[in-house]
């Protein structure tokens, strides 16, 4: 934790606003990279980039108090946003659902085709399991390596848009990946759990072969993962990876 005059009701609040603040700037960047180049992927990747970042926001949060638990508004609130935009759909027969208007400014950043029912997937697991790490895995090993790998997923689809030459298709599962992607994905992932390590004071074990362990494991689960479950089926491998990390190499 980073130590401030506040007190820690106080400190946790100014925590929380700042990563709001945070938020709100990387959509409305976000937005401006939709209509500046009308690419709506990058836009959505930008964001998704940003919204895993949010981990090096913890420091801040004064962990002795119950206030900790703040770290999850922004990610509470958009799930309760994207639920709300989602327009219509149905979890076990309940319908639950509220606006469908496809010109909305967040349907248009975070879905590919500017379908509202596109939020249930992609934006709305991610939100989710920000909730859950940020409740769950706050300021653990296990959090930054399932956020870094989140990273990796952005990071392989942009580097797949702008740079893929060398498509392939995992048969039966997955979707249409490219091995620049992947490599992405790899790195992307490498690079973000030493960032988040270093931002959160958290170590991570294992050194330097665990790293490129994660970033292998994060890229053939991108790479495998059903389309619309890979930010759900990432999160899920790599907290198992790093549960069971001893059997991934040695220390």
């Amino acid at each position: 934790m980073i130590q401030t005059p506040l007190s820690p009701v106080l400190n946790n609040v100014v925590s929380t606003l700042i990563t709001i603040a945070y938020v709100k700037f990387a959509l409305e960047v976000g937005s401006y990279v939709r209509v500046k180049y009308g690419v709506t992927e990058l836009s959505r990747k930008f964001v998704h980039l940003c919204a895993c970042s949010f981990v090096v926001f913890w420091p801040l949060y004064d962990a002795g108090h119950w206030g900790w638990r703040l770290n999850v508004t922004v990610p509470a609130v958009m799930s309760l946003r994207l639920i709300y935009k989602v327009g219509r759909f149905f979890l076990g027969g309940i319908r639950g659902a509220i606006l469908k208007d496809p010109e909305d400014e967040d349907v248009r950043s975070m879905s590919r085709t500017s379908s509202p029912s596109e939020l249930l997937f992609g934006p709305l697991q991610m939100t989710l399991i920000m909730c859950r790490i940020g409740l769950t895995r706050f300021m653990t090993e296990i959090g930054v390596v399932v956020m870094a790998s989140l990273v990796g997923d952005g990071v392989a689809a942009m580097v797949g848009i702008e740079y893929g030459k060398r498509a392939y298709r995992m048969p039966l599962v997955g979707g249409d990946k490219s091995v620049e992607g992947t490599i992405g994905c790899a790195l992307g992932t490498m690079g973000a759990i030493l960032f988040f390590s270093y931002m959160c004071g958290v170590e991570v074990t294992g050194g330097y072969r665990m790293l490129v362990a994660y970033g292998i494991v994060s890229a053939i689960v991108e790479a495998t993962a059903l389309r619309n479950f890979d930010n759900l089926l990432l999160a899920l491998a790599m907290e198992m990876a790093v549960k069971h990390h001893a059997k991934l190499g040695p220390s």
